[in-house]
């Protein structure tokens, strides 16, 4: 090599260094390092910018749970419960394999993470990981693509791997890519002179140029060299890596052969073809616009969906196909695309008929790499028309009287969660009738169910004509049928209609052949007169039924304060319950929950319980009400939570597999301003972990602020404590609230598990329940469970959790322990 040849050498040397250094300049790297208890140990300021962590959230010790759930509450890691990733990721971690893979966060950046078990003297002492910003080569990739001419003439006249043979076809120059890129192993070039003969037989020798006798191969190789001329071609190794392959003659015999790696390119194109079939093959639309959500391009199924070909829409706003009534303008959620790059939800979108389709809607900015300023959007569609016709019908079923067609009681209880915040906050009067049907257990015992089943469809058409449009006519089941009567001005008015009632079911009904006779004993009250809520309301008229029973049938009462129980006994419970604290009175008992088809433990439910040292023991139908009317539900709720988490804890220190334990949450309790912070206390003095205490709210609590409510469980939420609706189906909640709940489970009421063999109705509100659930992405777990009959009906159905005294009645600390491990220890 002469002085020139080494100068050039250096120089490219010296650049290739420079360019080195301000890619690894231009890296921004984070490292992680975690012990073999998943805790933080070390990290860097690149670490937090990376994963975007809050700087007060990452302190030495820290779980790997609590980092993980940050991003996955920010959706990071997809749709579905956050704490079913974080639990998804920890028990990954917990294995300790090395990995390496790549994801791109919502702020359009990529990275690449990679991760390796810590040893110390051989023991597994932790993890260590690296998190690399990789976005610039991501880029660099859809530049290849868009712009593939251009940047491959310039890929390719790159060198990577060299090799310089002289006229004598002995090597003279070469770098450590081409030892790299041809797996040449160093001791091949630390025997002194290497000959171009010697390469081409140690590779036909370990098969690099396919079968075949290896000194033949050579021999031919040899023949075409030694006519040399100027070539080029690509050639994958059998390692897979693709190569490009030039060389060039030079004037003195010899020849200069540059290897290039492309396999990167070659990959890069696959994915371009690959990513091209799903943008034309796929049922979902896709829109791409510009920076103003101009459209650029729309795929075949947009056509098909919309009716409107890429040149109508072309240049044309992507707004111009969003059915706007006001309110849903594109104004709210482009304010949320500005703030986080992303915005999922529905709209209407309209069709080049006139018409218009629901859709679901997924829009992601994609941010220019340099600038790093909105360049593009995409928009995916979905038809969702048959799943909303699909919960429509649900809906239909589970809130319908499959027998008379009338509305059942979901259906009662939703329409009074809508009805009665309406009512106070405009003053309204509504009358509620609750009706029975007397003699009607008779006939149906003496003639049997079908004249008794056409009795009760008779009398639902006859209460249906009686009634005007804006009233509400449903059947709670039975011969039970409850009557709402909005926007009354004054108590006679119910008092009329309860006679036009009478009136109508005064004349004989025909059933199957037979005359029947029946009169309706009506219980009547007024909203909000005799109560608050719907509950309430219902209850009194319930009520006021059995005094009009009493009162010689087929009549109609008024609710009146006296039909309450004893005052005399409510200020009794209320004397001794302010005591019962102060006095250790009170313990717990444990209600095993079991998964419903491999009847496994997965959490038990904490239920409090009052001995009172001269009554015996006192039934919780008695003493909580009286606790909620007063408030001292507050301490016993602090109470049963503290203890029952200091239970679960201790179990747990004992041997017990961790399981989930349930806790009742009044409504008193969740209005407080200091709740989270009670929850927050119990779990840091007991140490129980957040992801295993789990809190029951009934439906009637967290309707009576429901705004207010999400913002509390949407904290709870984020300490990691898991929530569930309890008694779902006898509260009011209404499904428009139901669906922006942050809960994980629904309770169905055992008074829908107790008939469900039987009652078709019960059944039909079951199966309703568990299919509206898991549309919502929630578990359910029924209570009450007795029979065998009733667990199959359920686990067939979906039903994901049981509990009830077919497994096990509520047990004392011990006995629960004792159960809870031998299951365990079974399974």
């Amino acid at each position: 090599m002469d002085n020139a040849d080494a100068l050039t050498t250096d120089a490219e040397t010296r650049r290739q260094h420079a360019y080195l250094r301000a890619v690894m300049a231009s890296m921004p790297q984070g490292i992680s390092v975690f012990d073999e208890n998943l805790r933080l140990r070390v990290w860097n300021h690149g670490f937090l910018e990376v994963l975007e962590l809050p700087e007060s959230a990452v302190h030495d010790g820290v779980p790997f749970a609590d980092l993980i759930r940050i991003p996955a509450e920010r959706g990071e890691y997809g749709p579905g419960d956050p704490e079913e990733h974080v639990r998804r990721i920890t028990e990954l971690a917990r294995q300790f394999q090395p990995h390496r893979f790549e994801r791109t966060r919502p702020n359009g950046r990529t990275h690449l993470t990679q991760g390796e078990p810590l040893h110390i003297d051989g023991q597994l002492a932790g993890f260590i990981t690296t998190y690399t910003d990789i976005t610039d080569r991501k880029a660099a990739e859809e530049g290849l693509r868009t712009q593939h001419d251009l940047l491959q003439t310039v890929v390719e006249s790159i060198p990577s791997g060299i090799s310089l043979f002289d006229k004598n076809l002995n090597l003279t120059l070469h770098n450590r890519e081409l030892l790299r890129l041809l797996d040449f192993p160093p001791s091949l070039f630390a025997r002194g002179q290497v000959r171009l003969e010697d390469l081409f037989r140690f590779n036909a020798e370990r098969g690099e140029y396919g079968p075949g006798d290896p000194e033949e191969i050579v021999q031919t190789l040899m023949a075409r060299v030694r006519q040399p001329v100027s070539h080029h071609f690509e050639r994958t190794r059998p390692n897979g890596r693709t190569l490009d392959i030039r060389g060039v003659p030079l004037a003195d015999g010899g020849f200069v052969t540059v290897y290039t790696d492309i396999s990167e390119q070659r990959a890069s194109a696959e994915r371009e073809q690959l990513a091209q079939k799903v943008f034309t093959h796929t049922p979902t639309g896709i829109i791409f616009t510009d920076e103003a959500h101009r459209i650029l391009s729309i795929n075949p199924a947009t056509t098909q969906m919309t009716g409107y070909e890429p040149f109508e829409l072309l240049g044309h706003t992507v707004f111009g196909m969003i059915e706007q009534d006001g309110s849903q303008a594109p104004d709210p959620f482009l304010g949320e695309l500005a703030n986080s790059g992303a915005w999922r939800g529905e709209l209407e979108i309209a069709k080049k008929n006139g018409s218009h389709f629901p859709a679901g809607i997924r829009i992601n900015r994609v941010d220019d790499p340099a600038s790093g300023m909105p360049a593009h959007y995409l928009w995916l569609l979905v038809d969702v028309t048959e799943r909303r016709q699909s919960e429509e019908r649900m809906r239909q079923i589970a809130q319908t009287d499959a027998l008379t067609g009338l509305p059942n009681r979901l259906s009662l209880l939703i329409r009074l969660g809508q009805l009665l915040p309406e009512a106070r906050r405009h003053k309204w009067q509504v009358a509620i009738m609750f009706l029975d049907l007397d003699r009607f257990k008779i006939i149906n015992d003496t003639l049997g169910h079908q004249v008794g089943d056409g009795l009760l469809r008779e009398v639902a058409s006859r209460l249906s004509g009686v009634v005007r449009q804006t009233d509400f006519v449903a059947r709670l089941g039975g011969d039970e049928f409850v009557v709402i009567l909005p926007g009354i001005t004054m108590p006679a008015d119910a008092a009329i209609v309860a006679g036009k009632i009478i009136s109508a079911l005064s004349t004989p009904i025909e059933s199957e052949g037979h005359e029947l006779h029946t009169s309706p004993s009506i219980g009547i009250s007024i909203f909000p007169d005799d109560g608050p809520d719907g509950d309430t309301i219902l209850k009194n008229a319930d009520t006021a039924m059995y005094h009009a029973k009493a009162a010689g049938r087929n009549n109609y009462q008024f609710f009146a304060a006296e039909m309450n129980r004893a005052t005399a006994e409510r200020l009794d419970i209320e004397r001794k319950l302010r005591h019962a604290l102060l006095r250790n009175e009170l313990c717990l008992e444990f209600q095993p929950q079991l998964h419903a088809g491999t009847q496994e433990p997965t959490g038990v439910e904490a239920l409090v319980r009052w001995h009172h040292p001269a009554d015996g023991m006192i039934s919780p139908d008695r003493f909580i009400p009286v606790a909620e009317e007063t408030g001292i539900i507050v301490q016993i709720g602090e109470w049963v939570l503290i203890n029952a988490c200091r239970e679960m804890k201790h179990w747990i220190d004992a041997g017990l597999k961790p399981l989930r334990i349930a806790i009742n949450v009044s409504a008193r309790q969740l209005r407080r301003r200091d709740f989270c912070e009670t929850v927050a206390g119990a779990l840091a003095e007991s140490g129980l972990p957040p992801e295993l205490l789990e809190l029951e709210i009934t439906e009637s609590s967290v309707m009576e602020n429901p705004e207010e409510a999400i913002q509390i469980m949407e904290r709870l939420g984020r300490m990691g404590v898991s929530l569930a609706i309890d008694d779902f189906g006898t509260g009011y909640s209404s499904l428009a609230y139901l669906k922006l709940f942050p809960i994980d489970h629904l309770k169905i009421d055992r008074s829908f598990v107790r008939d469900i063999e039987l009652d078709l109705n019960d059944r039909a509100i079951a199966f309703g329940t568990i299919a509206l659930a898991h549309s919502l992405g929630l578990n359910v777990i029924a209570e009450g469970v007795e029979t065998a009959d009733q667990l199959e009906l359920l686990r067939a159905n979906g039903c994901d959790e049981v509990q009830g005294y077919l497994f096990s009645r509520p047990l004392g600390s011990a006995a629960a322990f004792a159960f809870l491990h031998a299951r365990s220890r079974a399974e």
